[in-house]
């Protein structure tokens, strides 16, 4: 499927109110224990919330043009500290460079709302978002025994990462 995107096939915009849904399916299909409509909503209105979305901007379909949201990332920002999260990938539009263009995108804005830094967690047992992340110039700076809990019951570790905006 990814074949059928052609540069530019895709924009970064802020999500609203009215992205809660898309943003609640994206969530759902990138994680075990995905965060409701509810959810979202609720981050996106903390003072310092910060939500993009990914909209595809002409994927060709059986001829026909069709926008659909590939992708997003949660942030927010406290005084001169950021966190990212959460941030996601629709699974059939992963290693197309959105990941990346979501992590700059997200520091950018951060960095413009005054953080200094940013951190995240990530789990242990996902090394192409540690490899993103360091990419960035994010680096370990802890761990979080059994923070993830996977469908099937298990705890996963997080590593906490840390860059400096």
């Amino acid at each position: 499927m990814a074949a059928e995107l052609e540069p530019p096939a895709y924009a970064v915009h802020l999500a609203g109110p009215f992205d809660l849904g898309r943003l609640a399916k994206l969530h759902r299909s990138c994680f075990d224990d995905p965060w409701t409509k509810t959810d979202l909503a609720h981050l996106l209105a903390l003072p310092g919330g910060l939500g993009l979305i990914v909209r595809t901007e002409g994927l060709r379909r059986l001829g026909f043009e069709t926008r659909r949201s590939i992708g997003f990332s949660l942030c927010r920002v406290a005084r001169d500290e950021s966190e990212l999260l959460s941030l996601g990938v629709a699974p059939w539009a992963r290693r197309l460079g959105i990941g990346t263009l979501l992590v700059r995108d997200s520091t950018r804005r951060c960095q413009m709302a005054g953080a200094q830094r940013m951190f995240l967690e990530v789990a242990v047992d996902n090394p192409e978002a540690h490899a993103l992340y360091r990419q960035e110039g994010f680096e370990e700076v802890g761990r979080r025994e059994g923070y993830y809990r996977r469908a099937n019951g298990q705890r996963v570790t997080a590593v906490t990462m840390r860059a400096d905006l």
